[in-house]
């Protein structure tokens, strides 16, 4: 259990300092976190099912300017490990997942305000020219903290809670296990819906009413619908760079 707890707070850490130090990998996504999380606890299938739910569940949580967005690495790596260890399915994952996301969301909130102070002495130790230091107060600090956060929530609860919340699933009546059934299929409409909210437009809009067409009379699957939209994409590139004047 020691080994599985570091190896999943290691995982956690990795999704909370790839937007900060990596770029924007799309590491911290639920369905790499989930899945590597499968990976770790003995059941990969597991973990990409619960990955591919929570995704669409938590499609549109992203971090725009100030505003923090519940954390969905630490949210979607217990879920995914307590589910399995639980054996209780993506219903039980969608039970943890969403509280656990925003409890954690309160824990990065706390390491931002801590990281204003970082700034503070980086100011300090520019007006004495130590630039060692700077580099430090904008990296090391901060980077030590995020990784704090990220790698011990998980890890401690790995280690101490997987009996706390296997009590807790159980005592769960079954009326609420099958609302969050029904919710694990309405929740994905929601994530969809706050991603389009930020991309849709008028130019847009004939495409995404195309997608539900083909989808709602073909009966084709999203892949094969995704394989369509590559190609009539690249057929629309071709034209509109073919209708552009020649320099």
């Amino acid at each position: 259990m020691l080994l599985t707890a570091t190896l999943l707070g290691l995982i956690a850490a990795l999704g909370i300092l790839e937007g900060r130090l990596l770029g924007v990998t799309m590491i911290d996504r639920p369905l790499v976190m989930c899945t590597l999380t499968g990976l770790v606890c003995g059941n990969l299938t597991e973990g990409i099912l619960i990955g591919a739910t929570l995704e669409l569940i938590f499609l549109g949580n992203v971090a725009i300017g100030a505003a923090h967005p519940p954390d969905i690495v630490t949210g979607a790596i217990l879920a995914t490990a307590f589910s399995i260890m639980s054996g209780r399915g993506p219903e039980a994952a969608l039970a943890i997942a969403i509280p656990v996301s925003m409890l954690a969301q309160t824990l990065g909130i706390l390491v931002r305000v801590a990281n204003a102070r970082f700034g503070h002495l980086a100011d300090r130790y520019a007006e004495q020219g130590n630039t060692r230091m700077v580099a430090f107060m904008h990296l090391g600090g901060p980077t030590a903290l995020y990784f704090l956060s990220g790698f011990l929530p998980v890890f401690f609860a790995i280690l101490l809670g997987s009996s706390a919340v296997t009590w807790f699933l159980d005592a769960i009546p079954p009326v609420i296990t099958n609302g969050l059934v029904i919710a694990s299929k309405i929740l994905p409409a929601l994530g969809f819906a706050l991603l389009i909210n930020m991309m849709l437009s008028t130019k847009l809009l004939p495409y995404l009413g195309l997608g539900f067409l083909i989808a709602a009379y073909t009966g084709l699957d999203i892949i094969a619908i995704a394989l369509f939209s590559v190609v009539l994409a690249f057929i629309i590139s071709q034209f509109l760079n073919n209708q552009q004047p020649e320099a």
